[in-house]
């Protein structure tokens, strides 16, 4: 596993608090052989969570017990496996999903899920009422309902979003902006599970959290933004179903959307000011990952590269103090290693993880 860019808080787990700009290795304990249904990273804010096997690890940040250990600790500086908290030892960690300065974690049997919250929440972001502060892992009581199981999660800067086996989608945090949908913007929070409403008809297999919206894919390729108010970055402003159907993968970041179809193309929408959109020279690539303002992305020559706001090194070794990547930057030539041998890609709040 490798790491660089942002690093403040060692989020990269370094154990050093400095910025990182080429790709440097994590000294953490893969399974081998691994996959791709192995390991997962999601880092935001200054924190990062690292899924391997069931098991979960953390560092960085971790004033509010967002790291899942004893905010005794105030920063974590390299990956520290945490004790599972879950009700039974059936239980084992199937998902992670890092928020500003919080934390979710589902844990999944045979026949259910729990979810698992922690850190700092002053607007619903821990879902468990009007706690806002959960120094160490809280179980979000009665959800998923019962019968249900968890499909897919993610979070934002403010707000989590969870998608249900039966195509419902529920969601707690920030919702002023329309995030967790029409229904729930009367209200500037969100402090337990709501349901989010897409249009009648609408049922997503993919969604995802940017900073202030909410967005839906399904499996013909229509999409919908959930967005109140001023659209100042363009967000809404969709690509027409016949342009997306046959996606792969469908990711944003804070204010940009992006659609990998499976020609190799990209098609990216929304806020472009720091080079965020996918490049005209990006190669055919096989697989995405998009961060808070910038991408990483593995090409079919087997290469790694990124683009977009790289001030602290995520998007690999800064050009005359360049801040915007413009076009599509080598990062990574695999020391040796095939397209197929890279079996992960991770991007986060000015992270970048191999």
């Amino acid at each position: 596993l490798f790491s660089f860019g942002s690093n403040a808080q060692c989020q990269l787990s370094h154990s050093s608090a400095e910025d990182v700009d080429v790709p440097t290795r994590v000294e953490v304990r893969l399974p081998s052989p691994v996959s791709v249904d192995d390991v997962s990273v999601s880092s935001n804010g200054n924190h990062t969570l690292l899924l391997i096997s069931g098991e979960v690890y953390a560092t960085g940040d971790n004033t509010f017990g967002q790291c899942l250990a004893s905010a005794s600790a105030r920063r974590v500086s390299m990956f520290r496996k945490i004790d599972p908290c879950f009700t039974a030892t059936s239980f084992r960690a199937s998902v992670v999903a890092a928020g500003w300065d919080f934390s979710v974690v589902i844990a999944s049997s045979s026949t259910q899920d729990e979810i698992y919250v922690a850190g700092h929440g002053p607007r619903g972001q821990l879902g468990i009422g009007e706690t806002t502060t959960a120094a160490t892992p809280q179980l979000i009581r009665n959800f998923p309902p019962r019968g249900r199981r968890v499909r897919q999660a993610c979070a934002g800067m403010g707000h989590t979003l969870v998608l249900l086996d039966d195509g419902n989608v529920y969601g707690w945090g920030q919702s002023r902006k329309g995030q967790l949908g029409p229904t729930n913007t009367s209200c500037a929070a969100c402090w337990a599970p709501t349901r989010v409403f897409f249009p009648d008809g609408f049922v997503p297999v993919k969604v995802v959290c940017g900073r202030e919206f909410s967005a839906g894919i399904d499996g013909a390729g229509r999409i919908v933004v959930l967005h109140s108010g001023t659209d100042r970055h363009g967000v809404l402003d969709v690509p027409s179903q016949e342009t997306v159907a046959e996606w792969t993968d469908f990711q944003c970041g804070w204010t940009t959307l992006h659609v990998l179809l499976s020609s190799g193309r990209m098609v990216s929408w929304g806020n472009n000011s720091h080079c965020q959109h996918v490049p005209k020279t990006a190669p055919p690539l096989l697989r995405i990952s998009c961060g808070s303002e910038h991408t990483v992305a593995l090409a079919r020559d087997g290469k790694i590269y990124a683009w977009g706001w790289g001030e602290h090194g995520n998007c690999g070794p800064r050009e005359d103090d360049q801040v915007n990547v413009g076009h599509a930057s080598p990062v990574f030539d695999g020391v040796g290693a095939k397209a197929d041998e890279i079996v992960y890609l991770g991007a986060g709040c000015a992270t970048s993880w191999i």
